[in-house]
């Protein structure tokens, strides 16, 4: 029983650990008409150990990623900035474990031969997610702004083994706010996103991203972020649910060009990687 549940898990996580998440600056806020801002940011991340069904951490097979990722904001009006975004990623994991004995057993039993297949790492290296879609402003009152965002998110058939996606297209729907705010008079920033993704690996997903922003000092911005995701729809080993934390600062080294470091760590979840890892990118603002 032991090793079916850890079987299980490690099936659910192999699907989970490159879950194409949104970009992390991403917020409720739009870009005037010509401006934009072009993102290239790299990750590397792994995991040894996996939230199981009771939320407590199982030891899993370790995987390694790593990714590269571009997304473009662009305003086309005032009120409506179009988004995109393309990947490519590494992807290497140890073999899953599974129990020969009892593989043999039931083949003796159904009188078939007996063989017990060699245990194979998952490996993957090549294109990831595309995704393109708009951002359109709601309401713009004092400190707030209200916006809605779509998009279609695809990916090869090899590829969507290792990205939280069932179907060849998959939408992405949310709501978002943002607020500028002051903390002992330094200026920052509260964003919040919720919405709904079709055809994950476990059916339909409610998201829910949120993001601090704080300006300590001149040209120098540091974020925390959480982000959430849970299947409605119960899986084998049942609820799939995610919680990633990240922190990152973000330095101007000139007005329109911008470097982010930081790190990201699954602190909870169901049936999900505990994953660790750094992150990188380069902004140039236009």
């Amino acid at each position: 029983m032991r090793v079916v549940m850890r079987l299980a898990v490690t099936c659910l996580c192999v699907c989970l650990v490159i879950s194409a998440d949104r970009p992390a600056v991403a917020g409720a806020w739009l870009y005037p008409a010509g401006k934009g801002q072009l993102i290239l940011a790299t990750s590397f991340a792994g995991a040894r150990n996996a939230y199981g069904p009771n939320g407590r951490l199982v030891a899993t097979p370790p995987y390694r990623k790593l990714e590269a990722r571009a997304y473009l904001e662009h305003g086309l009006t005032d009120w409506l900035t179009l988004v995109a975004e393309g990947s490519a990623m590494h992807f290497r994991a140890a073999p899953a474990p599974y129990d020969r004995a009892e593989l043999l057993i039931a083949e003796a039993k159904a009188g078939l031969p007996l063989y017990a297949p060699p245990a194979a790492a998952s490996a993957y290296q090549g294109l990831g997610l595309g995704a393109a879609g708009a951002r359109l402003k709601l309401l713009e009152s004092g400190d707030y702004v209200f916006s809605v965002e779509g998009s279609l998110r695809t990916a090869s058939r090899e590829a969507r083994r290792f990205i939280d996606m069932r179907e060849g297209v998959q939408v992405d729907a949310r709501l978002l706010m943002g607020r500028q705010y002051s903390l002992f008079g330094l200026p920052g920033f509260l964003d919040a996103q919720i919405g709904f993704r079709s055809a994950g690996q476990n059916g339909g997903e409610m998201r829910l991203d949120l993001t601090a922003g704080l300006r300590p000092f001149e040209g120098v911005t540091l974020m925390g972020q959480s982000f959430s995701a849970a299947a409605p729809r119960v899986a084998r080993s049942g609820a799939v649910t995610e919680q990633k934390f990240q922190l990152s600062a973000v330095y101007e080294v000139t007005p329109s060009l911008l470097v982010q470091f930081g790190g990201v760590a699954a602190l909870g979840g169901v049936n999900a990687p505990a994953e660790r890892g750094i992150i990188s990118a380069l902004w140039w603002r236009y």
